[in-house]
């Protein structure tokens, strides 16, 4: 009926419950259902104070507590600094009581921002006001669902009224905003408790009348023995017991309450408990249903409408749309037939292309459209997503279809079984967000031919047998240019087209850093894009600077991180350390220091992940790509994770994967050998190299522009024999590839390294490659100086007999 037995309060009845703190438990039979209001507000007071943003806002001053109270106690409502000053200090403030307030205030503001809320916190003249919508504060949910419940006892409709009573209960986690020390914060408490007790009552008064009065009695129970004066629980228990059969029972508790009331105040009970007490004796109580009401009938049944509002224009993706929306207006029968997929890395567009088709195709679903979004209720859990989670879709669903708690079942089977018949002979459209895997889909597959699922999810294998799948990559750039234009307007983009295109490469596609970025320049009129771009261009902040009021890159990403097992943790964080944007599949072994099988796992747990991309190849010589911006976070959980020795040493791994490699090459291709330098060598298993080195085509030279680029990276970082030695093994039998300008580049970098480090034989190696390359050069001018001057020699033709010698000179273009 009311919260659970979690969901106590702390009370005062009106001078009638004994002591100042009743904590009055009214138990219900199941949880009461997220519904349209309730759908965990991020500003809490029914219990301990909570505020929760992309993360939980931890406020543990007490001025700042007390600060936040008020404010949220009186949200859309000026608090004035006077008020604020006597709530913390009474009749006794400091001199610098004003400023302390404005402190207090000043980081708040900063723990909101923080956390993605925003500037909520307003001055206004005297005072302050924090911005608040209705359903992000409990207090007022609980308010709005408690007057919908009233309104529907009054117009006879009990379930309904039973629902929304039920549902604002459930928010009650304890006594109103403990541990705020605060005497003006404690009085709020008191009158939000009252309003509690009163929630409780009529919930009761539905309950009753729905001929639920055997549950109802031992809940009204233990409520008339917290608050024994209370005339109302009272009655309604006595009235549960009378129609239970247990009149006995129902008298006793009057002449308890009488002999209280006289003993303690002097008074009688009021005249409708008489009443009462007089009908009972006489037997004219009215007898209530003799069974439990049922739920209206099916022409009245709920028709739930639970979709989330479109929040942003939806561009491009015209195809993928319209196959999804002709998929599912088809007739494929029953099943996963009815079920499409959207998959695809996080942040990709896979939910507004899911509710931009569930919107468009409400119509031919008249029975209703339900929702849940699995990876919000994971990370309320503090988890991942779990069997529980689906159970709790499940009830929430059974509830929005009209079933009351009593017939819902406890089981995961018994409520997939309950929904899917339930939805037979109904055209009822399901969206699911962020299933984990297709466990989690397959119970709420409809069963019913007309009914459809929509699933969105990151894991590539969790689509069901039969079911159509379609895959999102990343926007090309004319798509993030038109997503940009339609958020910030055609004449804003247009009128920086090249710093437009630069924005939507560093955004890399991903349409949630493209929304992020466009909400940053929309907040910020005055900015420019280039503004915006200059930003973005320092690595270290990009993920910060593509969050921006509630759109949160880094969250998203992490996201797919926090489910890994912890040898695929360790994996992506160290594939930040490569400077390429592509990686083969074989330098996953020298990363973890594994052996091949076990870091092949943990690369393709990284695929499945959406973190990683696979480009090509097959086996060990198979390619890999890691989106920029998660590799921005896999280098910030990297720095975070491990210490610099532990990152040094998977880097000179790697290097000694790519020496040990080299040396395999050239022992292959025989002739005389390159020098070989004191390097450290990290052997590979015999088939990674054979994988590499063998097979159709030159892969050892297709892996030549990661190479030189492990050869930059290793002078970078100091380590200069390993650079040299890789600059070495990159020029190739003979020095020909030294002759290239991308390894004179890189040859110069490993040199300016040997150099600091003072490694003859390594400045000796490079050097003579270079005096190469510099003589090559000379001698390729120098031929193609002589090729001019013979060009440009007169030629001497042979003049018919009797004619002079003439002559001819040619000009080269």
């Amino acid at each position: 009926m009311t919260d659970q037995s979690q969901g106590q309060s702390q009370g005062q009845s009106q001078g009638q419950d004994r002591g100042p703190a009743a904590h009055a438990t009214y138990r219900a039979p199941a949880p009461a259902p997220p519904g349209d209001l309730a759908a965990a507000p991020c500003f809490r007071v029914l219990g301990l104070m909570q505020v929760h943003g992309r993360e939980q806002v931890l406020v543990t001053a007490r001025r700042q507590q007390v600060v936040l109270a008020l404010l949220l106690l009186n949200a859309g409502r000026l608090v004035s600094l006077e008020g604020l000053v006597d709530a913390l200090w009474g009749a006794g403030p400091p001199a610098t009581a004003r400023a302390q307030v404005q402190t207090a205030v000043s980081a708040l503001r900063r723990l909101l921002d923080r956390a993605g809320l925003g500037e909520r916190i307003r001055t206004r003249g005297v005072g302050y006001v924090i911005e608040v919508d209705r359903d992000e504060l409990d207090l007022t949910v609980f308010e709005d669902l408690v007057t919908r419940g009233r309104a529907a006892l009054a117009a006879g409709a009990p379930h309904l009224a039973r629902r929304a009573l039920r549902e604002a209960l459930a928010l009650w986690r304890g006594e109103p905003m403990a541990g705020v020390d605060s005497p003006v914060v404690r009085d709020h408490a008191v009158r939000a408790a009252e309003r509690r007790i009163e929630a409780v009552e009529d919930c009761a008064e539905a309950e009753l009348r729905l001929g639920l009065h055997r549950e109802v009695a031992v809940d009204l129970a233990a409520m008339v023995a917290e608050h024994p004066l209370r005339e109302r629980f009272v009655g309604q228990l006595m009235t549960a017991l009378h129609r239970g059969g247990r009149r006995v029972e129902a008298l006793a508790a009057y002449r308890s309450l009488r002999a209280t009331l006289v003993a303690e105040l002097g008074l009688e009970p009021g005249p409708e408990l008489r009443r009462l007490h007089q009908d009972i004796l006489t037997g004219r109580a009215d007898p209530g249903p003799r069974e439990p009401v049922p739920p209206p009938p099916g022409g009245a049944r709920p028709v739930p409408r639970m979709l989330p509002a479109r929040t942003a224009p939806f561009t491009g993706r015209a195809d993928v749309l319209a196959a999804l929306r002709a998929r599912l207006l088809a007739d494929p029968g029953s099943g996963a037939a009815g079920v499409a997929v959207i998959t695809g890395r996080g942040g990709v567009g896979k939910s507004a292309l899911a509710l931009e088709a569930a919107h468009a195709l409400a119509p031919e679903f008249p029975d209703g459209q339900l929702y849940a979004g699995l990876a919000d209720r994971g990370e309320r859990a503090g988890r991942a997503g779990r069997a529980d989670d689906i159970a709790d879709v499940l009830e929430s669903f059974l509830w929005a279809l009209g079933f009351a708690a009593a017939e819902i079942p406890a089981d995961l089977e018994g409520r997939a079984a309950l929904y899917r018949s339930a939805l037979a002979g109904r055209r009822v459209l399901t969206v699911i967000e962020d299933a984990a895997d297709e466990a989690q889909i397959r119970p709420l597959v409809p069963g019913a031919s007309h009914c459809r699922l929509i699933v969105t999810t990151r894991a590539r294998t969790a689509a069901p047998p039969g079911s159509a799948r379609y895959e999102l990559d990343v926007l090309d750039t004319r798509g993030a240019i038109e997503l940009l234009s339609a958020l910030l307007g055609p004449e804003r983009v247009g009128a920086e087209p090249r710093e437009a295109r630069e924005l939507a490469a560093l955004c890399g596609g991903l349409q949630l850093a493209l929304a992020g970025a466009a909400a940053r320049l929309a907040a910020r009129p005055h900015w420019t894009l280039a503004d915006l771009v200059a930003g973005l261009r320092d690595e270290r902040t990009r993920l910060d600077h593509l969050g921006h009021h509630g759109i949160d890159v880094r969250a998203s990403l992490r996201r797919g991180y926090e489910t890994l097992p912890p040898a695929a943790r360790r994996l992506f964080g160290r594939l930040g350390l490569l400077e390429t944007g592509t990686c083969a599949a074989w330098l996953a072994a020298p990363l973890l220091d594994d052996e091949p099988r076990t870091a092949a796992e943990a690369l393709e747990t990284l695929v499945d992940a959406r973190l990683v991309d696979v480009v090509g190849g097959t086996g060990a010589a198979a390619r890999y790509r890691v989106h920029p911006l998660a590799r921005l976070l896999a280098r910030e959980l990297l720095a975070a994770n491990e210490p610099p020795e532990e990152r040094r040493a998977a880097l000179r791994r790697v290097f000694g994967a790519w020496l040990h490699l080299a040396d395999e090459a050239a022992a292959r291709r025989g002739g005389p050998r390159p020098p070989r330098g004191p390097a450290a060598r990290w052997p590979l298993a015999a088939p990674v190299v054979e994988a590499v080195l063998a097979g159709p085509g030159d892969r050892w030279a297709a892996e030549r522009t990661a190479l030189l680029a492990a050869v930059r990276q290793a002078a970078a970082v100091g380590e200069a024999a390993h650079s040299w030695g890789l600059a070495v093994a990159a020029a190739g039998p003979g020095g020909e590839q030294a002759r290239t300008a991308e390894w004179r580049e890189a040859g110069a970098c490993a040199l300016r390294a040997a150099l600091r480090a003072g490694d003859r034989a390594g400045e000796a190696a490079l050097r003579h490659l270079l005096a190469a390359r510099a003589a090559f050069d000379d001698a390729d001018r120098g031929a193609t100086a002589r090729q001019s001057r013979t060009r440009a020699r007169p030629e001497t033709r042979r003049a018919p007999a009797g004619q002079p010698a003439l002559t001819r000179r040619e000009h080269t273009a």
